[in-house]
């Protein structure tokens, strides 16, 4: 057997070899009367000790499994990041931050962070990498959350920056590394999540610090699982959300109730989002659920214009409103392929159309058209009423509820490439509020030669008006 076998041995024996230490300790307690006043040490302060030990000799032979490969990988450390194929994708470490690590400066490590932080450059990759340095990760990360008491720090760029950020990127880091967290930093952690509870009150923020440090520390079972699931709820709208959620504890009932809260709030977006994240697609109907987002995303934006009679503003918050809403749907489609399930809704076409319509609204009104002149010999077209009918890009900017309106009330209307409705049946033209206020919106029967641009051959013309 060589070294590094022989070393990779010892290392996957060491839990075995603290649980014999344990029980030699216990017997020895049992006699503690015959034992010196001055021997005090407890069984969490070994432990802690050994614990730290076994971390840092872990880390430090993953990094020589990475430059030295065994020949016979039976005897490689037994953990999820040992292979040299994951190591060798870990990207470079800047020697400073590696250094902090090793020294275990959680409060230079933080600061470190906060000069760095880039937003369009994040740094968990590097953070994750940098932090298997560390002789006990999780202590090195509870130091950076207690030592940094001022939650505005200057970043690099002069402009205050909110420390907790930096908090939350830690905590992540350290639930992904699956790092060891012994009963001392447990305990401190445990005092630490107390204290900043108090902070939360109605702030998100608070509450997305405060269960992270429940989620990393594995600190659930000492919080009220109702409480917590009230902070998840609260806290909904973060990416994070159902990673902690899934890391405190809380039970398939609690989740349940949660994600039933946010769809009587009208979070139904998140909802979906906790139902396949946490795992709860069998209790729930997902698909239905935003089938029924998209449904109403529409609806919702055509109220808006409805409101204020179809005004530019209005026209502009709708899109943006539904725009907004068809693209969570879409992120949630594609994470979770699901595009044969929405064939029908062509939510990308319909994204594509009313950015579209959008850019053309903003492009006529910054360059208005030019009337051309008339050429000779060619007439414009008009109607039977000898109004002249607008081009067809003018058709459709003065026709916005031919676009806005929900796809469900269309009722036998087609739109053409100009988002112009056409009917299938002559001589009808359809309210294109119908569907959503009921008796109110029944199409009604109109002269042809009422309907502005939209002129019928004679044959067609409805029999029960005279010609």
């Amino acid at each position: 057997m060589t070294t590094t076998e022989t070393i990779a041995t010892a290392i996957n024996q060491i839990d075995e070899k603290k649980e014999k230490l344990k029980k030699a300790f216990d017997d020895l307690q049992a006699h503690r009367s015959l034992l010196s006043p001055s021997l005090s040490l407890s069984w969490s302060e070994i432990d802690s000790h050994f614990s730290s030990l076994q971390s840092s000799l872990a880390n430090r032979f993953r990094l020589l499994q990475s430059t030295a490969p065994l020949k016979d990988d039976s005897y490689r450390l037994d953990t999820s990041t040992s292979s040299s194929e994951e190591v060798s994708e870990q990207p470079v470490v800047e020697p400073e931050l590696r250094a902090l690590c090793e020294k275990m400066d959680g409060i230079g490590l933080s600061k470190y962070l906060i000069v760095q932080w880039d937003d369009d450059a994040p740094l968990n990759q590097e953070v994750s990498a940098a932090i298997r340095y560390s002789p006990d990760p999780a202590s090195m990360v509870l130091d950076a959350v207690e030592g940094l008491n001022q939650n505005h720090t200057p970043s690099s760029s002069g402009k205050s920056f909110d420390a907790r950020r930096v908090f939350v990127l830690l905590m992540e880091v350290l639930i992904e590394s699956n790092a060891n967290i012994t009963v001392d930093t447990r305990n401190r952690a445990k005092k630490l999540a107390y204290d900043w509870k108090t902070k939360i009150d109605t702030k998100p923020f608070e509450a997305l610090v405060f269960l992270h440090l429940v989620a990393a520390f594995e600190l659930g079972s000492e919080f009220n699982s109702e409480e917590l699931s009230d902070y998840v709820f609260m806290i909904a709208k973060y990416k994070q959300a159902t990673s902690v959620c899934n890391k405190i504890g809380l039970d398939r009932e609690r989740v349940g109730t949660l994600i039933k809260k946010l769809m009587d709030s009208g979070k139904s977006i998140l909802a979906v989002k906790f139902m396949y994240e946490c795992g709860m697609t069998d209790e729930f109907e997902p698909i239905s659920v935003l089938k029924s987002y998209i449904k109403d995303s529409r609806e919702a934006a055509l109220r808006v214009c409805v409101e204020d009679n179809y005004s530019t503003k209005s026209q502009n918050e709708a899109i943006d409103k539904e725009v907004s809403a068809l693209k969570a749907a879409i992120k949630i489609i594609k994470d979770q392929n699901l595009d044969s399930e929405f064939t029908q809704e062509k939510v990308e076409e319909r994204v594509e159309e009313l950015e579209k319509y959008k850019a053309l609204r903003k492009r006529n009104a910054t360059n208005p058209p030019k009337q051309e002149p008339q050429q000779k010999g060619k007439k414009r077209t008009r109607d039977c009423n000898g109004t002249q009918v607008p081009a067809p890009s003018q058709q459709l900017l003065s026709r916005p509820e031919a676009v806005l309106m929900p796809e469900h009330s269309h009722h036998g209307l087609q739109l053409n490439p100009y988002g112009l409705m056409t009917s299938a049946f002559s001589g009808v033209v359809v309210n294109p509020l119908a569907g959503l206020f009921g008796s109110a919106a029944t199409p009604q029967p109109h002269y042809y030669a009422q309907q502005t641009g939209f002129v019928l051959p004679p044959q067609y013309h409805p029999p029960y008006y005279s010609q």
